[in-house]
C-alpha cells in the first residue's frame, strides 16, 4: 500500500453535503469527507470551528479524525473498501474457460473479487473483455470497440 499523504487543516465549516463537508481555511477552501460512519460519529454544523487530520486525494480529503475548536479529538473509523487478499483462485480455470469457449486470451486473467476479467479475441478476430467467474463460467461477453 503506498504511503499516506496526512494533512492537517483548521477553520471553519462553510457548507456541509451529507458526510461531506467544505473547510474555510487559511490556505482557501478545501473539500474534506468523513465518511457516512465519520458523519454519525461526528455531528457537523455550519459555522463549526474544527481541526482535521486526513489523507490528502486528488480532489478531497479523507477525515481520521476531527476534533471541535477546545475539544479531544475524534478518530473516525473507515472500513476498508476491500479486503487485502481475495481468497485463492486458479488463473488457469479462466484461460482453459475462454479457449473451451472458442477464445483466444490476450493477456493474463485479472482477479476482480468474485471473478477474472480477460482481454480475448473471438473466431473473427473480435476482440472481448470476458468475465470469468471463479468456478469458470463465462458471465458477461462485452465486445471491445475498435477505434
Amino acid at each position: 500500500m503506498p504511503p499516506r499523504h496526512t494533512v492537517n487543516y483548521s477553520g471553519s465549516v462553510t457548507d456541509v453535503f451529507a458526510h461531506r463537508f467544505v473547510l474555510a481555511t487559511p490556505e482557501g477552501h478545501i473539500l474534506a469527507d468523513l465518511g457516512p460512519r465519520g458523519a454519525e460519529q461526528f455531528r457537523l454544523q455550519k459555522g463549526e470551528k474544527v481541526q482535521i487530520a486526513g489523507e490528502q486525494k486528488p480532489s478531497e480529503v479523507k477525515v481520521f479524525s476531527i476534533a471541535r475548536e477546545g475539544e479531544a479529538a475524534i478518530v473516525l473509523h473507515h472500513p476498508d473498501a476491500h479486503p487485502p487478499q481475495h481468497e485463492h483462485a486458479d488463473p488457469h480455470i479462466a484461460l482453459r474457460a475462454a479457449d473451451d469457449a472458442g477464445f483466444t486470451a490476450v493477456g493474463e486473467p485479472h482477479r476482480k473479487p468474485k471473478h477474472f476479467e480477460l482481454r480475448a479475441r473471438d473466431a473473427k478476430g473480435e476482440e472481448f473483455e470476458l468475465h470469468i467467474e471463479l468456478d469458470g463460467h463465462i458471465r458477461k461477453q462485452k465486445r471491445i470497440e475498435r477505434a
